[in-house]
């Protein structure tokens, strides 16, 4: 699997001048979508942390509080992820950017 398919072919093309502006988009939009991939990955990383310290400490008071922490930043951090997207796309509707320059959605 290869993370940035439309750069390795932007620069597959040396003869052809390279990249132009019309491979921005793209490039941006696998940039985006890797990006809250790796936000996901982490998240489901924090989950199995939170409860590897919860099994360990055997319940005590201090572990919960530890992993209530841990899941309150997971849940804000999910919410800023997710909630930069969509002012992202509400920014660019109300720009009113055209479908044709945002064909490669993320979600």
């Amino acid at each position: 699997m290869e993370l940035f398919s439309s750069l390795s072919k932007c620069f597959e093309d040396k003869l052809g001048g390279g990249c132009g502006w019309s491979d921005l988009n793209p490039i941006i939009t696998e940039l985006l979508q890797n990006m809250i991939l790796l936000g996901f990955f982490i998240a489901t990383l924090m989950i199995f942390y939170a409860g590897y310290i919860l099994v360990t400490k055997q319940g005590s008071a201090d572990a919960r509080t530890q992993v209530r922490k841990i899941f309150i930043g997971i849940v804000i951090g999910m919410i800023l992820l997710v909630g930069a997207y969509y002012i992202v796309e509400f920014m660019l509707d109300s720009l009113g950017v055209s479908e044709e320059f945002r064909r490669d959605t993320i979600i």
